[in-house]
């Protein structure tokens, strides 16, 4: 072979395209059974063709070329179905935090002691604690208590991930809690210090 000359394609363009018009029916069929959704199927099966239509010329000429494709769409469904557990998981762990929220402020409500929440004493720990929170926690502590405002619209404010925000209202609830520990519970404080009473 001249050095200037090039191998023998694997696969021409027109018998790739008769591959692919054969294959991807029966492709699309096995990723729809496992992604459960057809849009994404589509696009698995057509970006493992396009992928190796890339790169052909680097394969080696014996390769199994149906085989090489369905690798490729077994891998991305398996990318795929792995980055829903995690998306499926972090909602999971917000839908917990939540839960956890609603509970202890259930238990704030039945211990409430109005003698206790208009203290002068429990309103200086309050801005003290307040004060030496990170500008961040602060932030994110009175943007959800103060204005109401959801995680996801927190962390879209901030340019921050609705991750960092449970992380940051995990934290100020902590610092007020440790505070306020011989007081009446933190959360039930929280709300009525941000409503400016």
């Amino acid at each position: 072979m001249m050095e200037n000359e090039r191998p023998c394609p694997i696969i021409t363009a027109a018998e790739f395209g008769k591959l692919f018009s054969e294959l991807k029916p029966r492709f699309v069929s096995v990723a729809c059974r496992y992604v459960r959704n057809a849009v994404v199927a589509e696009d698995i099966v057509s970006d493992s063709f396009v992928s190796f239509w890339e790169i052909r010329d680097s394969l080696p000429g014996d390769i199994n070329i149906p085989a090489y494709i369905f690798t490729s769409v077994k891998n991305r469904c398996l990318n795929y179905l792995n980055a829903e557990i995690r998306h499926r998981q972090a909602e999971m762990d917000l839908h917990s935090t939540h839960q956890r929220l609603l509970q202890a402020d259930i238990r704030s409500l039945t211990a409430c002691d109005p003698d206790l929440i208009f203290s002068k004493e429990i309103r200086i720990l309050m801005s003290a604690t307040l004060a030496r929170m990170s500008a961040m926690t602060r932030n994110v502590f009175l943007l959800s208590r103060e204005q109401g405002k959801t995680y996801k619209e927190i962390a879209g404010e901030l340019g921050i991930t609705v991750s960092r925000v449970n992380f940051e209202i995990s934290r100020s609830l902590d610092l007020l809690r440790d505070a306020l520990k011989d007081y009446l519970p933190v959360t039930l404080i929280a709300w009525f210090f941000t409503h400016r009473l």
